[in-house]
């Protein structure tokens, strides 16, 4: 068993590059900022802070982005995994390839390039930082946590969810109609073991999973691949007791602490849209009465 000092412990985000625009960096260079403020400032052994790109953050605004950031960042290039694919896309056109390929990495890929860590704590780019406990993932190393989010999410891309129960159907020995329950972690921010991950049956699941072309051609999230995952194996989705963040590109403030996790954050409120909970009502009575799909939302 390790001591607690000797735990490998990664913050990680898989980014964009800006070769053309290094000020189209300021949002990433304030998460940064935010991560050390929050984190590494209070450890007495950081945390490595690790930018995975697709090659295209080149030397120069590598430089650039170390230059702004209290920490050092480690930049990994993972072009291999963003090759052109001769695949015909369904679903909406906003949905490209590339951000197709984003989700099969963050769902499979990701674990073979943070092995060799025990934990890991993914903070997109467009994520500030305003509360955190430094010292989470020893404390999840103590209480043997594997897992721990902001909050709960359903998934409401219809296309997903009229393809992907019925391909785990087919493809696994997973209960579909239980583990397939719209309580997905809300995954722009969260910590895991990456041992978890790692298991042999957990791979090959998230392998049959992500490697299909159907993960491609209709727009697999990792959020909802996680949660059935987490489900399937009966491992707790915990919340974090304290936490507070801005998630920029959503337009959400995500707030952690005792009563927000029995209410707002609960898994029996995952959030799918904005706009309060009687709009969300109004949206699950349309999709009831009118969805033929029993996994839809």
């Amino acid at each position: 068993m390790k001591r607690i000092m000797d735990l490998k412990i990664a913050v990680f985000a898989l980014t964009r590059g800006y070769p053309e625009d290094q000020s189209l960096y300021s949002s990433l260079l304030t998460r940064n900022e935010s991560i050390y403020n929050q984190i590494n400032k209070f450890r007495k052994i950081p945390v490595d802070v690790i930018l995975f790109h697709e090659g295209n953050i080149n030397d120069e605004d590598q430089r650039h982005i170390n230059k702004n950031s209290k920490d050092k960042i480690i930049f990994k290039n993972v072009s291999q995994y963003f090759k052109k694919e001769n695949i015909t896309l369904d679903g909406e056109t906003k949905f490209t390839l590339g951000y197709r390929q984003m989700c099969r990495f963050n769902m499979y890929y990701v674990w073979k390039e943070l092995s060799d860590y025990d934990y890991i704590l993914r903070i997109d780019e467009d994520i500030l930082i305003s509360k955190f406990d430094p010292h989470v993932f020893e404390y999840m190393y103590s209480k043997k946590i594997n897992y721990i989010t902001g909050r709960f999410t359903k998934d409401t891309h219809t296309l997903t969810n009229r393809t992907l129960p019925y391909f785990l159907q087919a493809e696994t020995d997973m209960n579909v109609d239980k583990v397939y329950n719209h309580k997905n972690p809300y995954t722009n921010v969260y910590a895991s073991s990456v041992n978890f991950w790692k298991e042999y049956d957990v791979q090959e699941l998230l392998k049959k999973i992500a490697l299909s072309d159907k993960q491609l051609i209709n727009r697999w999230g990792d959020h909802t691949v996680q949660g059935l995952i987490l489900n399937h194996k009966k491992e707790p989705i915990r919340l974090f007791k304290k936490l507070e963040y801005n998630h920029d590109s959503h337009s959400l403030i995500i707030k952690n602490n005792l009563i927000r996790n029995l209410t707002v954050n609960s898994k029996f409120n995952p959030v799918s849209v904005t706009g309060g909970l009687f709009v969300k009502f109004k949206r699950w009575v349309k999709n009831f009465l009118k969805s033929p799909n029993k996994y839809d939302f």
